[in-house]
């Protein structure tokens, strides 16, 4: 009988000993707008589910931080990764109140062999494990395909609310344009505006009735999101705009209510936030349990409009599954593929502003860069000769159009708004600012406009959209750098600390930096949002998709056998794709 008890007992202990209870820090954004409290809630419903589940063999223990709203959020979220670093936890959960500013402590995490799972927005420079958000360039897209309706024979004049300093908002932009030259809309950009909260979404509507005081003057206004398209469709009623149609994203419920009773609101193609959330505890788990995880998954959209609104289940509610097939959708293409002749041997012309690393001119006709790397290989692949022309950024779209040209590669902001190119292939990089400090300056926890406030600043807007630093910066004292030499001027005053910080592309200075002997320390930025490079052509183009589609074979199988990490590599950088749409 004692020998059954003990054993009994042995069974007990063993079971309780492998029982495994998992410390996991959960980093929310904000408790007050209401599509992040959904995510939050499907999130830790998940994880109910799992621990009840596993009753006595596995737990989850979430450690819950809320960052807040606004500045003090960055800075908040800041402060609370590091906490959670020092509890040193099994797994941290963050869902990103800014892309940049949390890059020293994701890669503290890494050194620290800590998974990371972000959620709705990425953060740079380091490895995440997973990145988890909605199908925000599908829902785009969605958008664009239900504008281009509104006037099929004529231009649609369009008003955009944009909001550049994070990713999801930076997608819909691209999806929704991308789509309206799917389907030949045309279509003249008549504004643009900043506007993703309340207040951002009050004082940006007040600029825009300013500007177009009449009636009839624009047909579309472009929200990135309700929280500051909901003040704008307010504004717009009040005072008696109801010619406007108003184009939005999330799915907030005021926002369906808008719909159905006709004030203004059109399309709102929402979010499924608290699958969002699901899916995120979904890949913690796998995390937990050492199985494989997809390292970026895309959660589905739906259109909402006057025929579909009584289809949408709400925030809650979970996606169809035809609705995961569209939201892999790819970029649209809307002209027909000629035939290409190999035996015939083609000139492809590109033009572009030569800027280290990406493509730089040595000497006259002479390149090196790692995109000059890659399409040297795409055109042999091809059979075609690859001809670059060094051509001013002012100038890249009339090369265009004159036929000079067959394509520009250029920052995706320079073509966003045009109706008559097209973005062919993948991502070819993706531009950023970044601050350059001496290695003994004491840098703050978030760099931007009101941390470096007394701070004396050098800067080159190379690779950057023109007047975005000087915008960002109004009101302080700014010096611009400019000529060949540039970037070697920027490492030197930095160094003989005649300037505090120097701005610039992000990945030019870390490209420059490799020749620095411990003397700087760079650091990425969301001062100037982020832009892809891309590669653009003219709609008309018969042959305009060649070569797009060589590019993205060409990524697909490099991604696959780490060649473009080895080119990259070569250059001090490493790969975007965690950025990317695909």
């Amino acid at each position: 009988m004692r020998f059954i008890f003990a054993l009994c007992l042995l069974m007990l202990v063993s079971s309780v000993s492998f029982a495994k209870d998992w410390k996991v820090a959960v980093l929310y954004w904000s408790m007050k707008i209401e599509g992040q409290v959904a995510m939050r809630k499907g999130l830790e419903e998940q994880v109910q589910i799992y621990n009840k589940e596993n009753k006595g063999k596995s737990s989850i223990n979430l450690i819950p931080f809320v960052a807040g709203e606004g500045r003090k959020g960055i800075e908040n979220q800041a402060a609370q990764m590091q906490q959670a670093l020092k509890e040193k936890p099994d797994v941290i959960v963050i869902q990103p109140t800014d892309n940049s500013t949390l890059a020293s402590s994701l890669q503290e995490a890494n050194s620290l062999k800590i998974p990371v799972i972000a959620y709705d927005q990425y953060i740079v420079n380091g490895e995440l494990t997973a990145f988890i958000t909605s199908a925000n360039y599908r829902a785009g897209q969605d958008n664009g395909e239900f504008t281009s309706q509104f006037k099929p024979d004529q231009r649609i004049r369009i008003a955009v609310f944009e909001y550049p300093a994070v990713s999801s908002t930076t997608e819909r932009v691209d999806g929704f344009f991308d789509s309206l030259r799917a389907q030949n809309a045309k279509f003249k950009v008549v504004g643009v505006y900043q506007a993703v909260d309340p207040e951002s979404g009050r004082l940006a509507v007040k600029k825009f009735l300013k500007d177009f005081p009449d009636k009839n003057s624009v047909d579309v206004v472009f929200t990135v999101n309700d929280g500051g398209g909901l003040e704008i469709v307010k504004e717009l009623q009040a005072k008696k705009r109801t010619e406007i149609k108003h184009v939005t994203f999330d799915g907030d419920p005021a926002s369906v209510d808008n719909i159905r009773a006709g004030r203004s609101t059109v399309i709102d193609s929402a979010q499924f936030c608290g699958e969002l959330g699901r899916e995120t505890a979904r890949t913690l788990v796998k995390v937990i349990s050492g199985r494989s995880v997809e390292r970026k998954i895309r959660v589905p959209t739906f259109p909402i409009t006057k025929k579909t609104l009584n289809d949408y289940p709400g925030w809650m509610g979970v996606p169809k599954p035809e609705a995961a097939k569209k939201a892999d959708r790819a970029r649209p293409t809307i002209v027909p593929r000629e035939e290409f002749d190999r035996n015939q041997k083609r000139i492809i012309r590109i033009g572009t502003t030569p800027l280290c690393p990406y493509i730089c001119e040595k000497s006259p006709g002479v390149w090196t860069g790692y995109l000059f790397e890659i399409l040297g290989e795409v055109s042999r692949d091809l059979g075609v000769e690859l001809r670059l022309e060094n051509v001013v950024t002012t100038r890249l779209k009339q090369g265009l159009e004159t036929r000079k040209l067959d394509y520009i590669i250029a920052p995706e902001y320079l073509v966003r708004y045009m109706d008559d190119v097209l973005v062919v292939g993948p991502q070819l990089g993706v531009n950023y600012t970044g601050a350059l400090f001496a290695k003994d300056k004491k840098t703050p926890h978030i760099i931007d406009n009101q941390s470096l406030e007394n701070q004396k600043i050098i800067y080159s807007d190379f690779g950057l959209q023109d007047g975005r630093i000087e915008a960002e910066f109004t009101g302080h004292k700014i010096n611009k750098l400019s000529g060949s030499d540039v970037v070697e001027r920027m490492f030197r005053i930095v160094a003989q600390k005649r300037m505090d910080v120097a701005l610039g592309d992000y990945n030019v200075l870390r490209y420059y930096q490799v020749r620095d002997k411990g003397q700087f320390t760079l650091y990425p930025t969301s001062i100037t949002g982020f832009s892809f490079l891309v590669l653009v052509g003219l709609k008309k183009n018969p042959q305009v998709n060649l070569l797009g589609d060589g590019l993205n074979d060409w990524f697909v199988q490099s991604r696959k056998n780490t060649h473009l990490q080895e080119i990259l590599g070569r250059y001090n950088l490493t790969d975007w794709s965690i950025l990317t749409r695909d």
